[in-house]
């Protein structure tokens, strides 16, 4: 049955359909980019504020190294194991309610680190975190989907991820600062306060797609039914797996960097102060970004061979840098470690390739499911090197802060080498059908035969 026109209540679909493409793009578009962008920032933030405060938690719990690394394993652990949960409920309820929903808990989860009077309480807090920041990235990258134009979405996407990061200045700066100035449960309480002021916001004022105020719900009806005939339509688009293996390689060093044992590396190898730290792993930030913008045009320009080659170039530099930086005794000269943070600095924007081979593998009704297949990758690999380097720590003697040698670091951050060599093999083998996928869709977009 046609639609009818001029009838109350009913929706010209093709009329419908012109708005949302006139909006796609536009000022209201990245209004709403921007509103999501703030829960990924504060999600980011609560992320990383393990890693500048990891010092003052070891001192405050009176943790071990491997302690200390169950508090950011748990939390990657747990984000890993709810991607395919939470990407079934972006395509249920969209991403206004989830990234409101993910705000939520980690609010709760940094008001359970403000006072948790035992070190085992603050794990389950940084699980929750972990449970709350699973829902936000991938609904932002469904969100940016559904607001822009297709050839616009690397380039957004990798905005999306990298300007995302710059939540990690905030645990870096300002996080650090207040918790000097009135201590560690203030400070967490402060951030739990936060999160649910952005919550608010969010569910109030965030669309998601054009031509709507918030989500009709009926997005769900373009589902297969039930949760494992959906999980098997993803999975089976090699560009999923593919995106995987992409998130797997490349996101667990600049993770682990920023998240945990940056500022005890370059404390104990690099002889940096705490000052110096900080601002290297700042600069680092801000070359996430510089690697994003560059990236997503290669990716937007080059689908085929540009984003195989930022993948492989990407990983390939990390190998080779940190091979040159664990097998001689620190401090190291400048010009290595700087070229060491351009090369762990371009990991996040490489992973940023995995959704691009997702998107253009699958329909946007299975997309936020697919996405959080794809995001759990990296999650898993950060989260296994994690605390790969705290048990290697402990099993040198390196149980505590005041134990760390340069030596004992340089061994335990070896542990990253296994991840790439998985994690390349796994691209190498999914990537001749991925690209197959790719060019299928971009002949059917020149044909004008894709829809979204």
């Amino acid at each position: 049955m046609g639609t009818e026109r001029g009838l109350p209540g009913r929706i010209d679909a093709a009329s419908v359909s012109k708005e949302r493409d006139a909006q796609r793009g536009g000022i209201k578009a990245y209004l709403m980019w921007s509103l999501a962008m703030v829960g990924y920032l504060f999600a980011m933030a609560c992320r990383s504020s393990m890693s500048a405060t990891g010092i003052q938690a070891a001192h405050h719990f009176h943790t071990t190294s491997t302690v200390l690394s169950s508090f950011v394993y748990l939390q990657l652990f747990v984000y890993a194991v709810m991607q395919i949960p939470a990407g079934l409920l972006l395509d249920r309820y969209g991403p206004r309610r989830l990234i409101s929903a993910g705000c939520v808990l980690m609010s709760a989860g940094q008001t359970l680190l403000a006072f948790a009077p035992a070190a085992w309480m603050a794990v389950i807090g940084r699980a929750v975190v972990g449970s709350g920041d699973a829902l936000i990235f991938i609904s932002a990258i469904r969100l940016v989907a559904a607001w822009f134009p297709v050839r616009r979405l690397p380039l957004m996407n990798q905005l999306t991820g990298q300007l995302g990061s710059f939540g990690q200045l905030i645990s870096i700066y300002p996080f650090v600062w207040l918790m000097n100035l009135t201590g560690w449960s203030a400070a967490f309480a402060a951030a739990g306060g936060i999160g649910m002021m952005i919550a608010v916001c969010v569910l109030l004022f965030l669309a998601d797609r054009p031509g709507t105020a918030r989500d009709d719900g009926r997005a769900a009806a373009r589902h297969p039914a039930g949760i494992w005939p959906s999980i098997a339509v993803a999975a089976r688009q090699r560009g999923t797996i593919c995106g995987f293996w992409v998130h797997f390689t490349n996101v667990f060093s600049n993770s682990m960097m920023n998240s945990l044992w940056g500022v005890p590396f370059l404390l104990t190898v690099e002889r940096y102060t705490r000052q110096q730290a900080s601002a290297y792993l700042g600069a680092g930030i801000v070359m996430c970004a510089v690697w994003a913008v560059v990236f997503g045009r290669i990716a937007g320009i080059h689908p085929i061979h540009g984003r195989a080659l930022i993948v492989y170039g990407s990983s390939g530099a990390q190998m080779i840098l940190w091979a040159a930086v664990l097998t001689t005794s620190g401090p190291h000269p400048f010009w290595l470690t700087a070229t060491l943070l351009a090369a762990v600095s371009s990991g996040w924007p490489a992973a940023g390739v995995a959704f691009d081979y997702v998107r253009d593998s699958n329909e946007s009704g299975n997309l936020g499911l697919a996405t959080g297949i794809a995001n759990m990758g990296g999650s898993f690999s950060a989260s296994i090197v994690m605390l790969g380097v705290g048990v290697l720590l402990d099993m040198q003697g390196a149980s505590s802060p005041t134990l760390y040698t340069d030596h004992a670091m340089r061994v335990a951050l070896l542990a990253q080498y296994p991840l790439w060599i998985v994690g390349l093999v796994g691209f190498a083998l999914m990537l001749p059908a991925t690209l197959a996928a790719v060019r299928r869709r971009y002949a059917d977009i020149s044909a004008g035969r894709w829809q979204d």
